[in-house]
């Protein structure tokens, strides 16, 4: 696990603890954090920890640092969103089989997407971490299913005696974009990051045939409902 720069969490303590204190206070001047160079880099560190395929775009983590460099490729990214012309490009769709043999959609978005959504995260997730239930553990920090078996264990030890096990169907596919956004403008009002996190909801998703030939397969402006799986920011969005 990437160590977070002390800078970087200094910023996330202040932003959670304002939260914490104020369950009512919504964020009005958080977009700036977001093309600074430094939390840029880290996003991109984590991003390439993660690792992962190349988007549509076909560019590569070794592409980006053998050919453009990262500083250049962060330097035009922090550009473009700082002037507010970035516009994410279209989600890759792969198909994944699970375990009883049907197929997940998973949505990839370029390397860049996924960074600019990985500076976003680290900027709001702690606002948001702020009002989530001690009692969640899905894609949460510093949380893991290992944490809920614990407290499974420590709920039977107490005398419970029943475990109730539900799974929401094609959860990340149906989040409805209105009730998604509303949720998040209770606790953020900054219209750039309102706006960048509806282009990537409404991105259009491509995805191959068995041929290779590629077709549009969902989003788009007229998309009213989803989240990729596989984008940075899902989680996040979902836990919302």
């Amino acid at each position: 696990m990437l160590a977070t720069p002390e800078v970087i969490r200094t910023l996330q303590r202040k932003l959670y603890t304002k939260a914490k204190q104020e369950p009512v206070y919504r964020f009005y001047a958080l977009y700036d954090k977001v093309w600074r160079a430094d939390i840029l880099n880290h996003a991109y560190r984590l991003v390439r920890a993660n690792k992962g395929s190349p988007g549509v775009d076909g560019i590569s983590f070794e592409a980006i640092e053998q050919t453009t460099g990262i500083d250049a490729f962060l330097s035009e990214l922090a550009q473009d969103l700082k002037e507010k012309t970035y516009h994410p490009s279209p989600v890759r769709r792969v198909m994944i089989p699970k375990a009883d043999g049907s197929l997940r959609p998973l949505g990839i978005p370029t390397i860049r997407d996924r960074v600019a959504q990985m500076a976003v995260k680290l900027v709001i997730e702690p606002i948001f971490e702020a009002d989530f239930c001690p009692n969640s553990y899905g894609f949460r920090p510093k949380k893991s299913a290992h944490d809920a078996v614990d407290a499974i264990a420590e709920a039977l030890y107490r005398g419970y005696t029943e475990v109730i096990d539900a799974d929401l169907s094609k959860y990340f596919d149906s989040i409805p974009h209105a009730k998604l956004l509303a949720v998040v403008a209770e606790r953020i009002v900054d219209g750039a990051i309102l706006h960048v996190i509806k282009l990537w909801l409404k991105a259009p998703v491509i995805g191959e045939d068995a041929d290779g030939t590629r077709k549009y397969v969902g989003g788009g402006k007229a998309s009213s409902k989803g989240t990729p799986q596989g984008g940075v920011i899902s989680p996040l969005l979902s836990n919302c």
